[in-house]
C-alpha cells in the first residue's frame, strides 16, 4: 500500500525555522494582493522554492496564473493548520 502524505503531515514536519519563513512569506504575499493586487516577489518565490522541496515529482511554474494559485492556496492551507495547532 502507498504512503500518502496529508497536507499535515507536511504542515507537521516542517521544522521551526523554515515554518517561520514560511508564515512570513504567505503574509507578506496576502498584504501585497490586499494592498496591491499582485504577488509579493520574494515570498512568492519562497513559497515556490519550499513546494518543490516537498514534491520535486510535481512541477509548478511562476509564469502561470492557475500554478501560482495553486502553490499560494496549498500554504495558505499549511499556515491556517499552523494557526489551529498553536
Amino acid at each position: 500500500m502507498q504512503h500518502i502524505m496529508t497536507i499535515e503531515t507536511i504542515a507537521n514536519k516542517i521544522e521551526q525555522e523554515r515554518k517561520e519563513e514560511i508564515i512570513q512569506a504567505v503574509k507578506q504575499n496576502n498584504d501585497s494582493i490586499e494592498k496591491q493586487g499582485k504577488y509579493h516577489s520574494r515570498g512568492l518565490k519562497l513559497l515556490f522554492n519550499e513546494w518543490h522541496r516537498h514534491f520535486p515529482h510535481i512541477k509548478q511554474q511562476l509564469g502561470c496564473r492557475g500554478c501560482r494559485e495553486a502553490v499560494t492556496k496549498f500554504w495558505n492551507n499549511i499556515n491556517k493548520i499552523w494557526e489551529s495547532n498553536n
